[in-house]
């Protein structure tokens, strides 16, 4: 582990802090460790992945690091970490290290950890129990000497440990073996491509093959390698007669099986579920190829027990899937996005009330507390309406599950005796498999593609298998897997058209969760803008709005005045600009309000080839809440939570207010328009080289040519012209070759093209398709700007400058206009009501300009802004060899032009009446 200069100052106040408290193990102990973990390890989120006071036989670990393998014992300061002292009556005396070994040792096999630090907050002791006597072969760090020691707590964040981290590169490793085994056999069948009865076959063969591989090695079979051990004597020509016979069997309870089937056949189990269930399914041939890869490489050489249902049923999803795989790459959610959505949503407040149950001293009461809020998990009922190959259901089927092993956990350790053993669960039965109470059934998904349905329920099986593996190892006890429960809440529909009370009826729904697609309005079919038009009820500009906000809608209706929250992953686009007034109105009218928001961040998968998209996470219901806003100051940052008084649809601390697009500005000030278009083929634009080499030909020609400035030139300093004809008769220029050819060519093709418009142009091939230009200086827009500027770089023109259709421009601006839109309080404004592309600001007048309130100012006021704005143009030319993209990043912005900035904010704010001292919050309200 590396250690920067940042985390040695962190450590060194760390230390500062620490030595001047009173440090007692059962004050404070949590507030220690989560500082250590976030402020010197960088561990984000340090609640979510450090357990604190875990129950284990009826004891407590102080902390506990699952991911990473890392048991924690905390003593209060003075404690001697070699002196044995009574635990309790069973254990007897216990050193702190032997104390902390025998929770180790009475984890569940599969969490145990490899790391022990034992603490009494002036020494560390650092046991690895791969060591050959961990418990007197231990490294020891000083709080004085941590600063200089960080390094030797690199295990916290060494992500080659993590179990999570290996989870998610074995579930990857094990989609890339099935894309290869589906491509192989893809490539045996003849009409793939347009035949569905094929493609739906090899959907449904690659499905069954996954559940085999997984379960032979989860030892579900019978037999370890059970599959391998059935095919690998069958010839491949011999291979589909031995798979549906196979699969027959798979299919059929033992009691009616053939009496006379080989001993190889009866020894599979039934399976159940539908997963095998007879389907007119085409089987191809195989070849020598495919016998290799499905049972040399995916079986044999892989083992399928640790994958990751939640990553590996996206992974494998995304690569099979017909109509996602010709994007190529792997595209799936990370695990850690997906706690984004659903731990503010439910899973938070569940942790924190199991928490405050395994708090009660009370043995009784914490019992039948427990076994109350076992019942809740049971009852909570989660729907993903666009579910795809179901890895938010998984996660949050999984980590129900986790909490319900918590509380078997806690019960076990209270000796519950023979009525722990007969079973908890409702309905009195006396399975050891009614202790398990969370079921598949809570989970319901809608998604249209029928193979992600498909992979959807495969993986919700495997997670259902892992979690029962983890409860048996609490337990002590075995418990049965197969046949499987039938999975009847994942269906194929499209969303938009079907009533989700069909699925789960609003009533008993707790939980909406998902990602949706993400189509932007000029990218939906006519039938996907059809399904928002009808959603939607025809309301406002509902026509201009992402595919993603039929969702929102959609959920709004559903939850009618039931106690139901949702949260949504979406494009940040439907909180941005025009479509947040044309979404949310309607919504908000329903009497819903945005409970919690993830602002603009960047939405990474871990995939092979990584989405770049920049998304916000909305929460959304009815009932009372807490708001929490999880804030990101650029699209990359830490996340930063704040408890606002309110989230508008806005995603800030401000009422529920909806700026609409406007025709004409609020304000009595000059109307933005478009710069002017070409639509030349560009035959009257010049690059430096053809101007040049036009006034070679002819210096005539130089009378006739005008700078050009798009936005990409004017940001870039990069130099263009155009031949600018306006207003000049033709025997000024027809005998001027250079131009005359230039004029023809660009005649020529308007005249190809197939717009009946622009074949009109061709009339007037000397000029420009569209002319805007004003006949004064006038104020520069560019369209787009990046994201971490403070202020979009605006340009004060003379009209000699040629505005392209890249930008925007304010004509017959003053140096006034000027200077209060290139001041903070304009860019504030901007901020929040603009548009984007990904991350990078996208000005428009309709939504930021038009519905911008100017302030009414005296004259003094006017001209010392204007002197402002003027000097904020000399810094600029001050650095003549400085493109404005280099002068307004905010890591090299120099010195005198930030300080005209400065200036100038100070006299608009001044003309506001305001000192605000640039706090853009104060702004913005």
């Amino acid at each position: 582990m590396i250690v920067d200069i940042n985390q040695k100052q962190a450590a060194k106040k760390f230390v500062e802090r620490w030595q001047a408290e009173e440090c007692n193990e059962d004050r404070q102990s949590r507030s220690f460790w989560i500082e250590l973990a976030q402020g010197l390890m960088g561990i984000s989120n340090p609640t979510h992945v450090l357990d604190f006071e875990r129950k284990v036989r009826g004891r407590k670990i102080d902390v506990f690091y699952e991911d990473m393998g890392v048991l924690i014992e905390q003593k209060s300061r003075g404690v001697d970490l070699d002196k044995k002292s009574e635990r309790s009556k069973k254990a007897g005396e216990e050193t702190p290290y032997q104390q902390a070994k025998w929770y180790a040792d009475n984890l569940p096999y599969s969490v145990r950890p490899r790391w022990i630090v034992v603490s009494n907050f002036d020494e560390f002791r650092i046991h690895d129990l791969d060591a050959d006597d961990p418990e007197h072969d231990y490294t020891t760090v000083t709080l004085d000497e941590l600063a200089d020691q960080l390094h030797l707590f690199g295990f916290l964040t060494d992500k080659s440990a993590s179990r999570l981290v290996k989870e998610r590169e074995l579930s990857v490793q094990a989609g890339e073996i099935v894309g290869r085994l589906y491509k192989s056999l893809a490539a045996q069948y003849k009409s793939i491509d347009t035949d569905p009865v094929e493609q739906r076959s090899l959907n449904v063969l690659i499905v069954r093959f996954v559940f085999l591989l997984y379960a032979e090695d989860a030892g579900l079979l019978h037999e370890h390698q059970a599959f391998l051990n059935y095919m690998r004597n069958i010839e491949p020509e011999d291979m589909r007669t031995a798979l549906m016979q196979l699969f027959e069997v798979l299919d059929t309870p033992e009691h009616q099986r053939d009496p006379y089937l080989s001993e190889r056949l009866a020894a599979f189990p039934y399976i159940n579920g539908s997963l095998f269930a007879k389907a007119d399914i085409v089987i191809p041939q195989f070849t020598q190829q495919i016998k290799y890869d499905l049972l040399k490489e995916a079986s044999q050489d892989f083992d399928w027990s640790g994958i990751s249902p939640t990553i590996f049923g996206a992974a494998f999803e995304s690569t099979l899937n017909p109509e996602t795989r010709r994007a190529g790459g792997m595209h799936y959610t990370s695990i850690e996005n997906i706690h984004k959505v659903i731990d503010p949503l439910f899973l938070d407040d569940l942790k924190a009330e199991l928490a405050g149950i395994e708090g009660i001293k009370v043995e009784k009461t914490r019992s039948m507390r427990l076994r109350q809020f076992q019942d809740k998990l049971a009852s909570i009922k989660i729907l993903d309406p666009a579910c795809g190959s179901g890895n938010f259901l998984t996660e949050s089927y999984l980590s129900l599950r986790k909490l319900e092993n918590r509380v078997l956990e806690n019960l076990m350790g209270e000796q519950m005796g023979m009525s722990f053993t007969l079973g908890i669960g409702a309905g009195g039965g006396h399975s050891e498999n009614d202790l398990i109470r969370v079921r598949l059934n809570q989970f319901c998904g809608i998604e249209i593609n029928d193979f992600a349905v498909s992979v959807a329920k495969t993986a919700l099986w495997i997670a259902e298998e892992q979690m029962l593996e983890a409860t048996q190892a609490i337990l002590l006890t075995p418990l049965s897997f197969l046949p499987l429960r039938s999975n009847d809440g994942v269906i194929q529909a499209n969303a938009l058209r079907y009533d989700w009370n069909d699925l789960l009826p609003a009533g008993e729904c707790d939980y909406i969760i998902g990602n949706p697609p993400f189509y932007g309005a000029r990218m939906q079919s006519k039938e996907q803008k059809a399904e928002i038009q009808d959603v939607f009820h025809g309301a406002k500009n509902c026509g201009n709005v992402d595919y993603v906000a039929g969702w929102y809608m959609k959920a709004a209706e559903y939850m009618e005045d039931y106690p139901i929250r949702a949260a949504f992953v979406s494009t940040n686009s439907i909180c941005q600009g025009e479509q947040v007034a044309n979404i949310w109105e309607p919504i908000f009218k329903l009497g819903l309000h945005i409970d919690f928001a993830y602002d603009t961040f960047r939405w990474k998968n871990e995939a092979n080839d990584q989405a770049h998209v920049f998304v916000v996470i909305v929460g959304f219901s009815k009932q009372p809440s807490i708001k929490r806003l999880f804030h990101h100051d650029k699209p990359d940052a830490k996340t930063e939570l704040f408890i606002p008084n309110n989230i508008n649809a806005y995603l800030i601390d401000a009422p529920d207010v909806f700026i609409w697009n406007r025709a004409k500005p609020v304000c009595s000030v000059p109307s933005i328009r478009f710069g002017s278009m070409p639509n030349d083929g560009g035959n009257l634009l010049l690059a430096e080289d053809d101007l040049k080499a036009m006034i070679r030909e002819d210096p005539a020609s130089e009378q006739f040519i005008k700078p050009f400035m798009g936005a990409s030139e004017f940001i870039n300093n990069k130099k263009r012209w155009c031949i600018w004809l306006q207003n000049v008769p033709e025997e000024k220029y027809i005998d001027i070759n250079c131009i005359a050819e230039r004029v023809a060519a660009t005649k020529q093709f308007r005249e190809r093209s197939s717009r009946l418009a622009t074949n009109k142009l061709a009339n007037t091939p000397q000029l420009f398709g569209e002319i805007r230009q004003p006949g004064r200086s006038y104020v520069f827009i560019p369209r787009h700007s990046s994201e971490r500027r403070r202020y979009i770089p605006l340009g004060y023109m003379s009209e000699s400058v040629i505005c392209g259709d890249s930008a925007s421009l304010l004509p017959d601006a003053s140096l006034y206009h000027f200077g209060v839109m290139m001041s903070q309080f304009h860019n504030a404004w901007m901020r929040i009501v603009a548009g984007r592309i990904k991350s990078d600001y996208r000005y428009s007048n309709g939504i930021v300009y038009n519905n911008f309130i100017w302030p009414d100012l005296l004259p003094e006021q006017r001209q010392t802004i204007e002197q402002a704005a003027k000097a904020v143009l000399d810094a600029r030319a001050a650095h003549p060899g400085k493109s404005l993209a280099e002068l307004y990043d905010p890591d090299k912005m120099p010195s005198d032009l930030l300080a005209a900035h400065e200036a100038l904010d100070k006299a608009v704010e001044d003309a506001y009446g305001v000192d605000f001292d640039g706090g853009e919050e104060k702004i913005v309200a």
